[in-house]
């Protein structure tokens, strides 16, 4: 199995034609339409390229060959973002929460906490017809693509944490703590998602 990770970004500034990019990205489907699911999927679709062009994420596909033709076996985006949790929501915690999160962040002057890190915005096997045939990319394949990329921006920017929000959903929750995040269990995002953590130097 070979697996190769290209750069949206550079992919936009090759000589590559914006339909033939979008051809590429609208290859790109879910199995389910949970919430969730179809975010990751209306990300690539619609938003990913616009992310690039105002530096908002970085967007990587993963290609792969199926009978000698290239297709796309799944893709993730990352962000630069500090985990900000308002002072509401963090008074809400456990006391063993907030012990755990003080120790790779800090109290800002408005009270909220925030971590210096990096957001996990999306992370997704491609379920095309092409892509289930080929069966040549795990979930744990795919984060561990995720986690070489952050690492190179880690060792020239630094960073305490990883974090994601993901729907509530017993088998996407433990997938992730399959793979050593841990969730915040009394924290809820605006939009109704779980949130999840993890410390650089365990990725």
């Amino acid at each position: 199995m070979a697996l190769t990770v290209i750069s949206l970004n550079d992919l936009l500034k090759s000589d590559s034609t914006l339909e033939e990019i979008n051809t590429l990205l609208f290859s790109f489907e879910c199995k389910s339409l949970s919430h969730g699911a179809s975010d990751v999927e209306e990300f690539l679709h619609t938003k990913a390229v616009n992310f690039e062009k105002i530096d908002m994420a970085r967007t990587y596909l993963v290609l792969s060959e199926y009978k000698n033709k290239p297709y796309l076996a799944g893709y993730f985006a990352i962000s630069p973002k500090p985990l900000v949790i308002p002072k509401r929501q963090f008074a809400k915690l456990s006391t063993s929460q907030k012990k755990k999160l003080m120790g790779f962040g800090h109290r800002t002057d408005m009270k909220n906490y925030e971590c210096k890190g990096y957001l996990l915005g999306q992370l997704g096997k491609n379920y095309s017809e092409v892509a289930k045939k080929a069966n040549q990319l795990s979930g744990r394949d795919l984060l561990t693509l995720a986690y070489g990329k952050i690492k190179e921006v880690y060792a020239i920017i630094g960073g305490r944490i990883l974090y994601l929000e993901c729907e509530d959903n017993e088998k996407i929750k433990n997938f992730y703590r399959d793979n050593g995040f841990r969730q915040l269990e009394d924290y809820i995002s605006p939009n109704n998602f779980c949130l999840f953590v993890k410390q650089i130097k365990d990725l």
